[in-house]
């Protein structure tokens, strides 16, 4: 089953801005609701999906298994490789009118290159898979852009985390990720106006953004990897990661959740049959 909650509040004490957001949000530190399904596709070894909003990546693991090439193989742990597709014709946020700014399905990197994408999300993977378990082999992740309606990079990487913990895949702590975009201020000197989570369309208005991946392992809130995109101040960058890694807690429980709902079914599952 499909596991949906409708995420809390992360507001940063530095995002003092409450204007309501396109989509109807309240200020700049709330996500939007939050859908994930396990088990989703029956071939590879884990998959899931997951959602922020309309926003929707697909993600398929296959492996651990021995690599096609030898030149590809690590005698002491296993390597983590990434595959970003997009589904044909990839469905923007639905309705008819057109939707501002270039976010979205054409652009969830802010410009990064799909190899750039990948590598990223590859890089976060492999920071928390315990490699050394799995030596000479190949973990290939697969991640599909369903429906892009902002903040692709960060769905695909959570996409991605739960079918890594679908597939059984051992992990020393469970990542997440955060995107945080910066709107500058219409006076100068001002705060810049930080928003966690943005829509395609906020994103198109944007004059940087930064993606945040952090654990909930031994330290937790730990940031493992971040990806900036346009110019940031340092000051609106630190509040960004600070936003960006409360916002992952609150993502890192809702996957474990889903998770946990999805053993508890399969248990029940097997002492009735």
């Amino acid at each position: 089953g499909t596991l949906t909650m409708a995420a809390a509040a992360s507001t940063s004490p530095h995002t003092p801005h409450r204007r309501r957001r396109p989509d109807g949000r309240p200020g700049g530190g709330t996500l939007r609701p939050l859908s994930a399904e396990v088990s989703t596709l029956s071939r590879p070894d884990g998959s899931a999906s997951f959602s922020a909003g309309h926003t929707r990546v697909l993600a398929a693991v296959y492996g651990p298994a021995a690599p096609r090439a030898a030149s590809r193989e690590d005698p002491n742990g296993a390597v983590v490789t990434v595959v970003w597709k997009h589904g044909a014709g990839t469905a923007r946020k639905g309705g008819g009118g057109g939707e501002k700014g270039g976010g979205g399905s054409a652009h969830p990197g802010y410009g990064a290159t799909e190899r750039e994408l990948e590598r990223f999300v590859g890089d976060a993977l492999a920071s928390c898979v315990r490699l050394e378990r799995y030596p000479r082999s190949v973990i290939e992740v697969v991640v599909q852009v369903i429906r892009a309606d902002g903040s692709v990079l960060g769905t695909a990487v959570n996409a991605a985390v739960m079918a890594l913990l679908d597939a059984g895949i051992e992990m020393n702590g469970v990542p997440a990720a955060t995107t945080c975009l910066v709107l500058r201020s219409g006076g100068g000197g001002g705060d810049d106006d930080l928003r966690l989570d943005p829509t395609s369309e906020e994103e198109g208005a944007a004059e940087a953004a930064v993606s945040v991946v952090v654990t909930d392992n031994v330290n937790e809130g730990q940031v493992l990897t971040t990806i900036t995109f346009g110019n940031l101040k340092v000051a609106s960058l630190l509040s960004c990661v600070e936003g960006a890694t409360r916002a992952g807690k609150a993502v890192v429980a809702f996957m474990r959740l889903a998770v946990e709902q999805k053993v508890t079914r399969e248990a029940q599952t097997l002492w009735s049959s």
